[in-house]
C-alpha cells in the first residue's frame, strides 16, 4: 500500500508531456504574500512585481497550454542560502500572474516541490499541469 506520501504522488502523477515548465528569476522578498502589494489598503501592486508577473504571463502564453477546468501549479525554488522564502507565500503572486493567460486562480491547486540551497542564480521553477484537457 505504501506511505501517505506515495499515495499523494500517485494521485497527482501526470505524464511528462502534460507538464509545462517555466523558469523565472527570483527577485527577492518583494514577491511574497506580505510584500507585493503597497498602499494604505494594500491594493496597488509594486511596479517591479507587475513586470515580473507580466514576464511570467508572457512565458506561459508561449507554452500553448491547453484549456482545462483546473491546474496543478507546482513550485520548486533554487536559492543562495537559508534566507529563502516559504514557497507557500509565493502562491498568490504566481496565481495572479497565471490567471492572465489561464483561468481564474481559484481553480488552481498549489503544490510545493521543495528547494535547493547553494545556487548562484536564484530561480523559481513553475510547473503547470492541466487537470482535465
Amino acid at each position: 500500500m505504501g506511505t501517505p506520501e506515495d499515495v499523494l504522488v500517485e494521485e497527482y502523477f501526470t505524464p511528462p508531456e502534460l507538464e509545462y515548465k517555466v523558469t523565472m528569476p527570483y527577485i527577492g522578498g518583494i514577491l511574497t504574500d506580505n510584500n507585493y502589494k503597497i498602499g494604505k489598503f494594500k491594493r496597488k501592486t509594486r511596479p517591479m512585481v507587475i513586470m515580473w508577473m507580466n514576464d511570467l504571463a508572457e512565458r506561459t502564453a508561449k507554452l500553448d497550454i491547453p484549456k482545462a477546468s483546473g491546474y496543478v501549479i507546482s513550485l520548486y525554488g533554487k536559492f543562495w542560502d537559508n534566507r529563502h522564502p516559504d514557497l507557500a507565500n509565493l502562491h498568490k503572486v504566481v496565481g495572479d500572474a497565471l490567471k492572465k493567460v489561464l483561468i481564474d486562480d481559484k481553480h488552481y491547486i498549489f503544490r510545493d516541490k521543495g528547494l535547493e540551497l547553494g545556487k548562484f542564480e536564484q530561480e523559481l521553477e513553475i510547473t503547470i499541469t492541466p487537470l482535465e484537457v
